[in-house]
């Protein structure tokens, strides 16, 4: 399972945060990934009565596949991964949105962060470097 992208889009569906581990070109591509893939939530959501916050996968594109999250307050979480399909565990991917979660509750919820327009936070950015690096390479 390799990570490509991160994408955090509050509930106007703005993008807050996103972080392409791929090439800069790529950027286009994970924006109009993550876009597309706010239709897919809204449908999800509003056909759902279940509580659970990780939505499993919205779509696939080429070799790319994409998982949604959404948290109480509205605010998605979109991942993008190339995940070969004797791979596919949404276990694995279900932990990779509980930590970027728990990332995003920490730094929303400190009285010291003064960024209010978008997630920059040097301890969320290595939570989520790290799990770059765990996830970077193809197993």
């Amino acid at each position: 399972m390799k990570l490509h992208c991160i994408a955090i889009l509050n509930r106007q569906d703005s993008p807050v945060y996103l972080r392409n581990f791929d090439t800069p070109s790529d950027d286009v591509k994970y924006h109009s990934l993550a876009y597309t893939s706010c239709d897919v939530i809204e449908e999800r959501m509003a056909s759902s009565k279940s509580n659970d916050l990780f939505l499993g996968l919205l779509q696939t594109v080429e070799e790319l596949s994409v998982y949604g999250y959404v948290l109480n307050t509205g605010v998605r979480i979109i991942l993008v991964l190339s995940v070969p399909e004797s791979m596919v565990r949404s276990s694995s991917v279900r932990e990779m949105f509980q930590q970027i979660h728990a990332a995003y509750i920490a730094m929303v919820c400190n009285p010291f962060n003064e960024e209010l327009d978008g997630l920059s936070n040097a301890k969320f950015e290595s939570i989520i470097s790290e799990l770059s690096r765990i996830h970077s390479e193809t197993k």
